[in-house]
C-alpha cells in the first residue's frame, strides 16, 4: 500500500497533475465555500470549524472567509508553473517526518480483555476490607441519588411560549408545464447556487423491481452515460456539480392512510454551470449505459459498506423493521433502507457477470418508466434570475425522454407479521425499539404526541436508559405524518431492562407528577421538530413535499396552535389511550450473546430470532 502512494506521488510530481483534475478539485473547494446550507450540519458550525484552524496557529481566523482571495492567489500560482507539482515534492516526498500505521484485527482481543477486567476486580476486590466495601456501597447509593434528582433548571436561559412565531413562513413559488412535465420554481437566496430534484412516481413498480431501486440510485451516478464510462461521468459531476445522487422515497400524505413512492434524482450546481449541469442530468436519466463488470463493482462497493457498517446501522434496521410489520409503506422502506435492501444486496452480490446482464435489462427498464416526459416533476430552488435560463434548459431535458407509455396499477407490499424478532449482528451491543400505532396529524391528539415524546425522553428515557443503563441513547419519538410512536434504545448493553423501562416510561407519565416547567420544555422542542430553522436550499424542497403530501402552511399552523394547548393531562390521556395494554411490536438488532441471555432470562420474549 504504501508502495503504491508513494510510486503514484513520484509519478505526479515528475510527470504533472491533470490540469482538469486539479479544476476539478478547486471547483469542489469553491462549492462547499459558497454553499450556505444547514443539510447534515448547522452552517454556523460550519463557518466556525472553518475560522478555527486559523486561529490555533496564530493566524487570522477572517482570513478562511475571503476564498475568493484565496482562489485568486491560488490561479496566480498555477499559472507561474509546477505549484502542486512542487508541493507534493517538498511536503510529501521530501518530507521525513511520515509513518506508516497499520492496523491490524485481533479476533481474540474481546476476550482477552474481558478477562483482564476480571482478573483486575477481582484483584481489587481481594484487597477491599469490610469498610471499603461499605464505603463502595454507600457511593453507589449517592450516585443513584444524584440521578434521581431533579435539578434547578431556572438557572439556565429559557424561552417561552409566547416566544414562539405562530405564523410559517411563506415560501413563494412559480409552477411552469415544459412538455408534459412539471416544473415547481422556489426563488430564493442560494448565492449562486441552483439545487434540483427529478421525482418520479414508482408506485406502479413491482415489488421485485422495487427491490432494485436503492441499487439503481447506485448505479445512475456510477456508471457510463451517452458513450462516456464512468470514469468520464465521475469526472463531469465533479467538475461541473456539487454533487448528484439519487434515492427512492416514501412520503405520508397529511389527510389519509395513503402515501407518495417517489424515486428522486437530486443534484447542485454553481449557476455558471447550469449548462453543463442539466446535461450532464439528461444523459443520466436518458442515455445510461450500464456494463456487467461495473455493475459488479457497484453492487460490491454497496454490500462491503453495508457489512462493515453493522453496528452504525443497528438502530435504524431495528427501526425499519418494526415499521414494515405495521403498515404497508413501512415494509416498502424496510425493502428501500433496512434489512430487506441488505439481503437484497447479498443476493445481487452471488450472481455473476452473466447474471448481472438480467439484471441490468430489469435496471433499464425501470428507468425507462420512471423517468417519462409526461410523469416528472422537476423542483428547483434557485436565484430569481436563473428562472428564465433554466426553463429553456430543463425543455431540452424532457424533450430527450420518452412520453409514451402507460403506468400500471399501485403494486401492493403488505406488511410482515407482527411477531416479536430478533436479528443476530455482529456487533456487541443492542439496538432495541418498541413501536405503536397511533393517530396521524390531522387528529386531535397528535400534537399532545408529539409533546409526550419529548417530554419522555428528555426526562424520563435520558436518564434511566443512558446515565443508568449506560447506552449511548434513549429516544421516544411520534411518527405524526404516519400516525406510529417508538421508544428506542441505541448501543444498549441491556435488552430486558430497557423493555421494562419502555413499560415503566408509560406508567411514569400516567401516574407520577408532570412539572409545568418540564412540560414547557417539551412543547417548545415539539415546536423547534415541527418548525426548525432551514437554509434557502432546504425551504424550496421543504414545501414542495408539503404541498405534495398535503402539509399547508394553514394545516401546519394549527398544528403548531394545538401544541401551545397541551396540558398534563392530555400527555396521560394519550399515554393511557395509546400505550397501556395496548399491542405493540418488538424488534431488536444485536449481538449474539445478548440476544441468547436475554432469552434465557425472559422465554418468550421473541418469536423470530435470525441473522440479520
Amino acid at each position: 500500500m504504501q508502495q503504491v502512494v508513494l510510486e503514484t506521488l513520484e509519478r505526479l510530481a515528475d510527470q504533472g497533475v491533470d490540469s482538469k483534475q486539479v479544476d476539478a478539485a478547486i471547483h469542489h473547494l469553491e462549492f462547499e465555500k459558497r454553499e450556505r446550507s444547514n443539510a447534515g450540519f448547522p452552517y454556523a458550525l460550519r463557518l466556525l470549524f472553518a475560522t478555527m484552524p486559523a486561529y490555533h496557529y496564530e493566524g487570522d481566523p477572517l482570513s478562511a472567509l475571503d476564498f475568493d482571495a484565496d482562489l485568486e492567489r491560488l490561479e496566480r500560482a498555477r499559472g507561474e508553473g509546477r505549484f502542486f507539482e512542487n508541493l507534493i515534492r517538498a511536503e510529501l516526498l521530501d518530507n521525513p517526518h511520515r509513518a506508516l500505521v497499520t492496523v491490524v484485527p485481533d479476533t481474540e482481543l474481546e476476550d482477552r480483555q474481558r478477562k483482564q477486567e476480571l482478573d483486575k476486580l477481582a484483584a481489587v476486590d481481594r484487597t477491599l476490607s469490610d469498610e471499603d466495601k461499605r464505603r463502595i456501597v454507600a457511593d453507589a447509593l449517592r450516585l443513584k441519588q444524584e440521578q434521581d434528582a431533579r435539578h434547578d433548571l431556572s438557572v439556565l436561559p429559557t424561552l417561552e411560549l409566547t416566544d414562539i412565531p405562530m405564523k410559517f413562513e411563506d415560501v413563494p413559488s412559480r409552477d411552469e408545464r415544459l412538455r408534459r412535465a412539471t416544473v415547481e420554481f422556489y426563488p430564493q437566496p442560494t448565492n449562486g447556487i441552483t439545487y434540483l430534484d427529478i421525482r418520479s412516481d414508482f408506485s406502479h413498480l413491482t415489488s421485485e423491481q422495487k427491490d432494485l431501486l436503492p441499487l439503481l440510485s447506485r448505479a445512475l451516478t456510477q456508471s457510463g452515460a451517452a458513450g462516456q464510462d464512468y470514469v468520464e461521468i465521475a469526472a463531469r459531476i465533479a467538475s461541473t456539480t456539487g454533487g448528484v445522487g439519487a434515492a427512492a422515497q416514501i412520503q405520508s400524505l397529511a389527510k389519509s392512510e395513503d402515501y407518495l413512492q417517489s424515486f428522486v434524482l437530486s443534484g447542485r450546481a454553481l449557476d455558471r454551470n447550469a449548462q453543463p449541469f442539466i446535461e450532464l442530468l439528461t444523459d443520466i436519466v436518458a442515455r445510461l449505459e450500464v456494463q456487467p463488470k461495473r455493475l459488479k463493482d457497484v453492487i460490491a462497493e454497496i454490500s462491503t459498506r453495508l457489512e462493515t457498517s453493522l453496528a452504525g446501522l443497528g438502530f435504524q434496521f431495528a427501526l425499519l423493521r418494526a415499521h414494515s410489520k405495521l403498515s404497508s409503506e413501512g415494509a416498502i422502506n424496510d425493502r428501500l433502507q433496512g434489512i430487506g435492501m441488505l439481503h437484497t444486496m447479498r443476493r445481487l452480490a452471488r450472481l455473476d457477470e452473466i447474471e448481472l446482464k438480467e439484471v441490468i435489462q430489469q435496471l433499464d427498464q425501470i428507468r425507462t418508466q420512471l423517468f417519462r416526459g409526461d410523469g416528472l416533476r422537476i423542483i428547483v430552488t434557485c436565484e430569481e434570475g436563473m428562472i428564465e435560463p433554466l426553463e429553456e434548459l430543463l425543455t431540452g431535458l424532457v424533450a430527450a425522454l420518452p412520453s409514451d407509455g402507460t403506468e400500471g396499477q399501485p403494486a401492493p407490499v403488505a406488511p410482515l407479521e407482527r411477531a416479536p424478532e430478533a436479528r443476530v449482528a455482529p456487533v456487541p451491543v443492542a439496538f432495541n425499539v418498541r413501536i405503536f400505532k397511533t393517530v396521524r396529524y390531522t387528529h386531535p391528539d397528535a400534537a399532545a404526541l408529539l409533546v409526550l415524546s419529548n417530554y419522555i425522553r428528555d426526562t424520563f428515557l435520558h436518564r434511566e436508559l443512558r446515565e443508568k443503563g449506560g447506552a449511548y441513547g434513549g429516544f421516544a419519538q411520534a411518527g405524526v405524518a404516519n400516525g406510529t410512536f417508538y421508544f428506542g434504545s441505541y448501543r444498549d448493553p441491556n435488552i430486558v431492562r430497557t423493555y421494562d423501562v419502555f413499560d415503566r416510561a408509560v406508567r411514569w407519565v400516567t401516574e407520577g407528577e408532570i412539572e409545568a416547567e418540564t412540560l414547557m420544555e417539551a412543547i417548545l422542542g415539539a415546536c423547534g421538530d415541527v418548525d426548525p430553522l432551514e437554509s434557502p436550499d432546504i425551504k424550496g424542497r421543504r414545501e414542495a413535499t408539503n404541498r405534495a403530501t398535503g402539509f399547508t402552511r394553514e394545516a401546519r399552523e394549527r398544528f403548531k396552535q394545538h401544541l401551545l394547548q397541551v396540558t398534563a393531562d392530555d400527555l396521560r390521556r394519550v399515554a393511557r389511550a395509546y400505550f397501556l395494554e395496548k399491542p405493540a411490536v418488538q424488534t431488536t438488532v444485536a449481538g449474539g450473546e445478548l440476544i441468547d441471555e436475554a432469552r434465557k432470562e425472559r422465554p418468550g420474549l421473541f418469536e423470530v430470532v435470525a441473522p440479520v
